[in-house]
């Protein structure tokens, strides 16, 4: 594909230019910084500017193979036919002269690249067309490398600013990646690209190129992937061999042992190499020396050349440089928290690993950091090194988490532990690959039955067995067993936070909101007391906390949530957790409206749950882009995602089978089949009902009110108001209430209550309800403010297509300039305020606001601010 590079990330640095280009006499900048970082490209658009605007414009590129040439960059740029003198000063002047004739009367913008190569000619000769303001000067250099006298005084003696550009920051380096491919990447390609370029531009589009190329960058499901390593036998190779070809062996061999090993002690790395051999990496800029408290760490200098080392160091000499690293820390006391996963993963690359506790806990420290190909690495290791039922379970659990349970079952095929914790934990991780990737449910129940009976560590078993009911669709049983663990105050950690992922949803799906919150709460404050032995359980509360509050119509606080969740989740690298919080973020814009944002989000969410759905989201995932393509207007997307959805129905996780059903009757809806749409929302209402998911059966019996049958399903909404708690089942009862007896004035304070919520398509659809009610009952001006009310909604919905909403779009009574004088009129602000605004006349404000209260049927500032729902903002 072609890949187009945008300037991004430098609009101060373009200001400073454009400044430049306005005042021909303001002297002219020079851009300083390392190699890579965008000198080149930002003097470039200076030009393509200033041409633009109507200069004469050259440009020089400085080689170190001109460098010992006289004029030699420039020569391109002077007249074939004129010979210059050999007096300097003479030839000087003349070289100025002929260059400035060549503007023609116009400025002239000289841009000069890598000016620090410039031979002294050059240089002096640019010197010269600055000073005596023959053309101003947009030249570059590397920060570090050695320059021309004259090249220097530019910025010296004040004749050009020197600015020091510095690399970009994280978001300019991901706005760039996804404007260079031309669609959206994922949140773990994304921070990992920008991590190991470091905001260099140069190393950006290399790596970028170089991926395309192997095919480690592609998309699925149009987000930008990137996997397996990413700097491994790219064009970035060529780049960081070229500064390693600068250094002897013994700086070569330093930097290798900092490649695997950062941050390494600076002490163990003298004892390795010297300490010649460390000062020869710094001061060739590959090693950089910081202090850590009391410690002096060594680093590499950029983190691109430890990923490239990596990925091309040959095998024999990279488990070389692996053992010299393990026997150099293992010999110490291994006191800090990673030493133990670090010396366990050398002794693994080193093909050395022979002691099984020690390949235990390194992996149990790579799963605390969501590593799952380094665990299995080590849990294996920990297995041929005869480790123990212990290691096979470590194995089995990495393996289910990886989504490989067919494999976890088989590694399991052998004689458990004989009794106490580990037994239990075996059977919860055996259990659970049984259910979710063998779909063995009596089985996976037995074995859980059965380990609940022991005496030691049962809890763990029970706990995983309310997990499997709440997934099964049990909702009543998942309580009463989750509760069995929950109700013991000295119940162990892992079971605890098992149980409280069971009960959350289950409580909330059941409407008893506070109750759910307060287990939330329990099981977060555990889980974050043990974040090394629990890694994925602030995750999975979160997630089931975010789903309860979404549910009870609670939108700001689950957008928070999903927001926190996610950015944690690109930080750790976990892509299976991204793309839950991606789902999830999907979930909370669509219900609030955003149809495009919550497609982009659960498209990620597809792409990187597309190789790792332990617990089968994607199926959910891809029914809820259905319906999200389908209240876009996009019928035939709708029904692509719904046919993959529907290819997954036998799977695992019957707890999402209302969901997926309710999704189906939007995709109906969408190809106009609305008979349809309302039968399908009301199978999806009684298969909830069913299942005891009664916040769910509200909002699908609320979703058959929209569809156009309310009057069947307002008196269960009703009920299910007095059993539900929180406002949403109340407002929902409401709604349906108020569009059977098509009442105006009653979807109008639904429509406002909706927007209160953050559910915006809901409050557009009841304000277009209410329009459409007081226009049949003669009321046109109150007909005229609702429909005001639901066009401004409907713009923030991002082109969601409803029943609701009615054939077209609702469009505003109101002109422009009225809409703009009405919204300031009901701020409370005066004629006169407003003309001066607007520089209109006070007269014609009037004029405009007389047609105003003349279409919307109100007579004064206070009538036209309640009816458009404005505060006054004075």
């Amino acid at each position: 594909m072609d890949v187009t590079w945008p300037l991004v990330g430098r609009r101060s640095e373009l200001e400073v230019l454009s400044a430049v280009l306005e005042d021909a006499d303001g002297g002219g900048v020079v851009l300083a910084g390392g190699a890579g970082i965008g000198k080149t490209r930002l003097a470039r658009e200076a030009l393509a500017r200033a041409e633009a605007a109507g200069w004469e414009v050259e440009w020089l590129a400085a080689t170190r193979a001109a460098a010992s040439i006289p004029f030699g960059a420039v020569s391109h740029l002077l007249p074939p036919a004129e010979r210059l003198g050999d007096d300097r000063l003479d030839t000087l002047r003349r070289a100025a002269e002929l260059l400035a004739e060549r503007s023609r009367g116009r400025p002239l913008l000289l841009g000069v690249d890598d000016a620090h190569l410039l031979d002294d000619a050059s240089a002096a000769l640019v010197h010269q067309l600055a000073f005596r303001g023959l053309a101003v000067v947009v030249a570059t250099v590397r920060t570090g490398e050695p320059a021309p006298d004259p090249v220097i005084a530019l910025w010296k003696d004040g004749l050009a600013r020197r600015l020091d550009l510095s690399e970009l920051p994280p978001s300019a380096t991901a706005e760039l990646l996804e404007r260079a491919l031309g669609g959206p990447v994922d949140g773990v390609t994304r921070k990992e690209v920008g991590r190991i370029t470091g905001g260099n531009p140069l190393y950006l589009r290399e790596l970028v190129l170089g991926g395309l190329e192997s095919g480690a960058l592609h998309q699925v499901d149009k987000v930008w992937r990137w996997r397996g390593k990413l700097a491994g036998a790219t064009r970035l190779a060529e780049l960081v061999q070229a500064r390693l070809g600068t250094l002897d062996e013994e700086a070569r061999d330093a930097v290798e042992l900092v490649a695997w090993g950062e941050p390494l002690g600076v002490g163990v790395l003298e004892r390795l190499v010297g300490k010649d051999a460390v000062q020869a990496a710094e001061d060739g800029g590959l090693l950089v020396l910081e202090r850590s408290g009391r410690r002096v760490l060594a680093r590499l200098a950029h983190p691109l050349y430890g990923e490239v080392l990596r990925a091309v160091l040959p095998l024999s000499r990279a488990r070389a440089v692996a053992e010299r690293l393990a026997a150099a820390l293992g010999a110490g006391a291994l006191r800090r928290r990673d030493d133990l996963l670090r010396v366990g993963a050398w002794q693994l690359e080193a093909g050395v690993a022979s002691n099984p506790n020690l390949l235990l806990e390194a992996a149990r420290q790579a799963v605390a950091r969501f590593d799952h190909e380094l665990t299995e690495r080590l849990a294996r290791a920990a297995v041929d090194a005869g480790g123990g039922p212990t290691a096979v379970r470590v194995l089995a659990e990495t393996l289910e988490w990886q989504g490989r349970h067919a494999e976890a079952v088989a590694v399991m095929d052998g004689e458990p532990p004989a009794q106490g914790a580990e037994r239990a934990r075996w059977a919860s991780i055996q259990a659970g690959n049984l259910y979710w990737g063998l779909e063995r449910t009596a089985e996976a129940e037995e074995v859980l039955q059965q380990a609940a009976l022991a005496e030691e560590g049962g809890e763990e078993a029970v706990a995983m067995l309310a997990w499997i009911l709440l997934f099964d669709g049990r909702l009543l049983e998942a309580v009463a067993v989750a509760g069995r663990v929950l109700d013991r105050p000295q119940a162990p950690a892992q079971a605890l936070v098992w149980a409280a992922t069971a009960a959350v949803p289950a409580l909330g799906s059941l409407g008893r909101l506070s109750e759910a919150l307060a287990v939330a709460d329990r099981g977060l404050a555990e889980a974050g007391a043990h974040p090394q032995d629990l890694p994925w359980g602030e995750t999975q509360l979160n997630l089931v906390r975010c789903q309860v509050l979404l549910g009870a119509g609670r939108l700001a606080e689950a957008s928070a949530i999903a927001e926190a969740g996610y950015q944690a989740a690109v930080a750790d690298g976990s892509s299976e957790r991204t793309g839950g919080w991606a789902g999830f973020r999907g979930l909370v814009a669509k219900a609030e409206g955003r149809v495009a944002t919550a497609e982009a989000w659960l498209r990620e969410a597809v792409a990187l749950l597309d190789e790792q759905d332990p617990y089968r989201f994607m199926r959910w995932c891809l029914a809820e882009l259905a319906s999200v393509a389908a209240l876009a207007g996009d019928q035939e997307a709708a029904a692509s995602w719904l046919d993959r959805a529907d290819a997954r129905a036998g799977e695992a996780n019957r707890y999402f089978d209302p969901w997926v059903e309710l999704d189906k009757a939007w995709v109906a809806a969408a190809a106009g089949e609305l008979t349809r749409a309302i039968d399908l929302a009301t199978q999806a209402a009684d298969m909830a009902r069913a299942s005891k998911q009664y916040t769910l059966e509200a909002a699908a019996l609320h979703d058959v009110a929209r569809l156009g049958a309310p009057a069947g399903v307002r008196r269960r909404l009703e009920e299910l108001a007095g059993l539900l708690e929180g406002r949403l089942a109340a407002l929902l009862a409401s709604s349906a209430v108020a569009l059977a007896a098509d009442d105006g004035a009653a979807l109008d304070r639904v429509g406002a209550a909706f927007q209160d919520l953050g559910a915006l398509l809901l409050a557009a659809e009841a304000k277009a309800a209410a329009a459409r009610a007081h226009r049949a009952a003669g009321r046109e001006g109150s007909a005229n403010a609702s429909q005001e009310r639901a066009a401004a909604l409907a713009t923030t919905c991002q082109g969601a297509r409803t029943p609701g909403l009615g054939p077209a779009m609702p469009l505003s009574v109101l002109t422009p300039r009225e809409r703009e004088v009405a919204m300031l009129a009901a701020a409370q602000a005066s004629s006169r305020e407003i003309a001066t605004r607007l520089q209109l006349s006070v007269r014609t404000v009037d004029n405009h606001l007389g047609r105003v209260y003349a279409k919307l049927g109100v007579s004064s500032r206070a009538q036209l601010a309640t009816l458009l729902e404005v505060r006054a903002s004075r």
